[in-house]
């Protein structure tokens, strides 16, 4: 069977939507040849994929050119979602995932961006299939259609968004710019057209565009493109791209790295000016922490009685005497700041770690005050090192869960069955795909998970492995939330002493993961939490915290992150540098969650 009879498209293919783009590549003198055709009664397709609409010649035009080639983009449906496809077959072939051992085992060289960016999804749009038509010199790549989305620059028009709501889109693309730079499609994020932003805000990218040898993309040229985003914006933005231009042009910024600090600055200042208009609307600093006199004794009953049905809270002695009543204040959300990053580190060949991140934060005014509420995911998934294509099941982990989570996470915090039940859906997906691969023993593909879930002052945490989550408090300093689960630690559980224990051979060897084993051996460990004071949650592969880096480093490396004056893309660079140089043995990968609380005096009488 030829290849146009057979094209198929990946593992992931439960989306709600059949219709993908198709990008086709061909040589600059010639017309793409298109396999495909819109079935009608008289001529109907046997074909995987067909046109949703005719195709005339004359409308068919290609929407970039790189070097000696041209891409189109047709839409096309999919008749057969359950199948495997040619890109799963030929990834099954991939030895390593470099440049050059993907296109050995024929998987289109367009292909290459959208599978090293995996990580990025949905921004970065999903890679269903890809094949080559080697005797026409053409290649094909399926990806999901975002066509249907406004365009960034309408979206910030029409939404009449605040200035802390518009730069973090801002942020966004310096970080995106970073990654996208080292495989050379930093043109992607210069095209306004091809900016776009889903129903729930976020940053959506239409399709990757490969950067000009000749001509690579400057910074100067991304900020000119936040210029037009925000031109008509009220606000004073001018004032802030007039400085960017400026320290850009005279070397004061130089790389992404310092345009990303100084983007985090501005936000920084902003969220500052926030705080200080918030303590002026209360009158004074202290009236936001301690209660007056009346107040107090009216507060006393009240979070006694919250107090007594196990409700976390923050207690306020009263100075003028032991005698006086206690009075217990449950805490409310200030700001979350969060930050991912992932390194390959120094020995390995290719990253075969994944995350994930998805926040939410809303303010909310009233007569009584301004707060936010916030809802946010983060996932951490280290491919098995030694294991058949850890990449990719570190990626399918993380697709699997983030869409699980987007249908069962509604109202309140999930549930210990809610969030069991999508781990294990993650883990049933991997093995299966390891059966139908007939992998079998180490040479099934695996991962670690450690994710965890905010909703306001509230966390949930579940993990599978070794991976960890940590908390940094002023108070309590570092403390590991996760226990791994590896022989060494299953052994210490049954009563062996540590140094007997880390003394086997086998001592790191995992004793659970995602993907080598059925479900029946799958037991994540979840656990619930209360923010009570200010906090710097850690997530990270064990690339990051073997050798006890983080317990030996975390007063240098973590307490100073709490700060709101912190830099946090500035902190985890560092703390991956500091892993690299302690470590480096492994891939990298971290995620911060900065949580900022106060007491929460309106507690009883809300108005939201």
């Amino acid at each position: 069977m030829s290849n146009q009879d057979n094209i198929n498209m990946s593992i992931e293919n439960d989306l709600t939507t059949q219709v993908y783009q198709c990008v086709i590549s061909c040589p600059n003198k010639q017309p793409p040849t298109i396999p495909f055709v819109f079935p009608t009664e008289e001529s109907p397709s046997n074909h995987r994929y067909i046109l949703t609409s005719p195709l005339e010649d004359s409308a068919l035009s290609s929407f970039f050119s790189w070097n000696d080639r041209k891409y189109y983009c047709i839409e096309v449906e999919d008749t057969k979602p359950d199948d495997r496809g040619i890109l799963d077959e030929n990834l099954d072939q991939v030895e390593s995932f470099e440049r050059e051992s993907i296109k050995s085992a024929g998987i289109p060289d367009l292909a290459f961006a959208y599978l090293t960016l995996t990580e990025y999804n949905p921004t970065v749009p999903e890679l269903l299939d890809g094949w080559e038509d080697v005797e026409n010199d053409q290649e094909f790549i399926i990806i999901t259609k975002n066509s249907h989305l406004q365009t960034l620059e309408e979206y910030l028009k029409n939404n009449h968004l605040e200035k802390i709501q518009v730069l973090p889109y801002l942020q966004k693309m310096t970080k995106l710019w970073k990654s996208f730079s080292k495989i050379e499609c930093c043109e992607t994020l210069l095209r306004i057209d091809n900016l776009k932003v889903a129903d729930d805000g976020t940053l959506i990218l239409d399709k990757i565009y490969l950067d000009r040898a000749n001509d690579p993309p400057l910074l100067r040229q991304l900020v000119e493109v936040w210029a037009h985003l925000i031109e008509d914006l009220k606000g004073d933005y001018k004032g802030i791209i007039t400085d960017l231009m400026i320290k850009i042009e005279s070397g004061e910024i130089d790389d992404i790295k310092e345009l990303r600090s100084e983007l985090q600055s501005i936000v920084q200042e902003i969220e500052l000016e926030l705080i200080l208009e918030q303590e002026k609307e209360n009158e004074a600093e202290d009236v936001i922490f301690i209660p007056g006199d009346d107040e107090l004794k009216d507060l006393v009953n009240q979070f006694e009685d919250e107090d007594s049905d196990g409700e976390e809270a923050t207690q306020i002695n009263n100075p003028d005497g032991d005698d006086q009543p206690t009075v217990v204040l449950p805490m409310r959300l200030l700001s979350v700041t969060d930050v991912g990053l992932s390194d390959v580190g120094r020995k390995r060949g290719h990253n075969e770690d994944c995350f994930a991140i998805e926040t939410s934060i809303h303010k909310k005014e009233s007569s009584q005050g301004s707060y936010f509420t916030a809802k946010g995911m983060f996932i951490v998934c280290d491919g098995m090192g030694g294991h058949a294509s850890g990449e990719v099941a570190s990626a399918m982990a993380v697709k699997n869960i983030y869409r699980y989570f987007q249908q069962h996470w509604t109202d309140e915090i999930p549930n210990v069955q809610v969030i069991r039940e999508g781990i294990i859906q993650a883990n049933e997906a991997i093995y299966n795909a390891n059966i139908q691969k007939g992998q079998t023993g180490a040479g099934r593909m695996g991962t670690t998970l450690v994710m965890t879930f905010l909703q306001d002052t509230k966390l949930a945490i579940a993990h599978v492995g070794d991976s960890r989550i940590y908390r940094v408090t002023r108070k309590w300093g570092l403390e590991q939330l996760t226990t791994d689960h590896s022989v060494a630690q299953a052994e210490i559980k049954h009563g062996v002493e540590p140094d007997i224990a880390y003394g086997r051979p086998d001592a790191y060897q995992l004793t659970q993961a995602l993907g080598p084993r059925d479900n029946t051996f799958v037991h994540p460990d979840i656990n619930f939490l209360e923010i009570k004071e200010d906090t710097l949650l850690v997530m990270c592969s064990d690339g990051l915290c073997d050798n006890e880096l983080l317990e030996n480093h975390w007063e240098t490396a973590l307490l100073p992150l709490i700060s709101s004056k912190a830099n946090l893309e500035e902190g985890i660079s560092q703390i991956i540098d500091l892993g690299n140089q302690v470590n480096g043995h492994d891939n990298i990968t971290c995620i911060l969650v900065r949580i900022k609380v106060q007491p929460n005096l309106e507690h009883q009488n809300p108005i939201f």
